[in-house]
């Protein structure tokens, strides 16, 4: 008896598809630990760890065992992995077969480790999958023929830019700065603006309700911290002009990529590029504005795929089902 999984292994969630069954699991990427690391006890995973972020004491740690698209610690993933699966009720006598997306510009050792902590936590066999390839699938696009598909995955630990054409990745590179890094400038530029000191976890709350790269957005939101004169517990109202700069830095700096990118394809890709134009997958594409933002800089169009931040795990769902495409592109990708 066999079981066949996709594994989207993203920064900031981890999203299971299980084959015939759909998307089975979604979870934060975060671990809790209490004690240090020779004598350490994990307390918490995923939903349960998001819920401590803030409320813990000083010798509980809450963190992510993927760092900016790497394996920062094999033994927290597995664990964290293997606590995933165990949720699946997944019958001991059962073989997991399992298809991983990561990012498409990471070393040989890098890959490498994602595949030992996947059969750490009990996966028997393993495939590793650029997560751009999947995006692209999940986002509707047809990558078997000759037809260009240029698109960025913003997510949470890194991004990603590929073309893809011919079930294979043309260009693509990746860049180590995601939206978590912007949860932080965004926690920064709020206590230089208000005093106001506040956790990452209320920051992602900010990006995600008002962050907007139009510049006469009034979007604004009211959120708790701690003032950094007196340490006391205040409110703050932040509106989407206090931290748009440090929004349109976050988008600015993965647009050097972009460019890049397209200046590296040859003058017929660069054709096709510009009349398909830019898909945009993962959580960073659902900032307000960003596909106008982009539009302009690159002149050409750009749209967010339906479900951005499904759009890769259901591409690596939808090509458990296609074994002879799946095994063409993983020849491709030399996985």
């Amino acid at each position: 008896m066999k079981t066949i999984l996709a594994i989207d292994m993203g920064n900031s969630y981890i999203s299971i598809f299980k084959k015939n069954f759909g998307i089975v699991l979604k979870e934060p990427n975060l671990i809790a630990v209490s004690g240090s690391n020779s004598n350490y006890k994990i307390i918490a995973y995923g939903n349960e760890a998001k819920k401590l972020q803030g409320k813990t004491s000083e010798n509980i740690v809450i963190f992510t065992p993927i760092s900016e698209g790497e394996v920062k610690s094999k033994e927290y993933l597995s664990s964290l992995l293997k606590h995933f699966l165990d949720k699946l009720n997944i019958s001991k006598f059962s073989k997991i077969k399992a298809l991983v997306t990561i990012p498409c510009g990471i070393t040989d050792e890098a890959k490498e480790a994602y595949r030992k902590a996947c059969f750490m936590a009990g996966i028997d066999e393993v495939n590793l999958l650029p997560s751009v390839i999947a995006g692209a699938i999940g986002s509707g696009k047809n990558i078997k023929g000759e037809e260009t598909t240029f698109i960025a995955s913003l997510g949470g630990g890194v991004t990603d830019v590929a073309v893809i054409n011919l079930n294979s990745i043309l260009k693509g590179g990746t860049l180590a700065v995601g939206g978590r890094a912007l949860d932080i400038s965004i926690a920064s530029a709020i206590a230089d603006r208000s005093k106001v000191l506040i956790g990452v976890a209320s920051a992602e709350k900010v990006k995600e309700e008002i962050g907007s790269l139009f510049e006469n957005d009034t979007l604004n939101i009211e959120i708790s911290g701690n003032n950094l004169t007196s340490k006391m517990p205040e409110n703050v109202i932040i509106f989407s002009k206090d931290i748009r700069d440090k929004v349109a830095e976050y988008v600015d700096n993965f647009l050097k990529l972009i460019e890049t990118t397209l200046n590296l394809c040859p003058p017929e890709i660069s054709s096709d590029i510009a009349q398909n134009g830019l898909i945009l997958i993962g959580g960073g594409a659902k900032l307000v504005g960003l596909s106008e933002y982009i539009s302009k800089v690159i002149k050409m169009p750009c749209t967010v795929s339906d479900s951005p931040e499904n759009a890769t795990i259901l591409g690596a769902g939808k090509l458990l089902s296609d074994e002879q495409n799946l095994n063409t592109i993983l020849n491709n990708v030399g996985s």
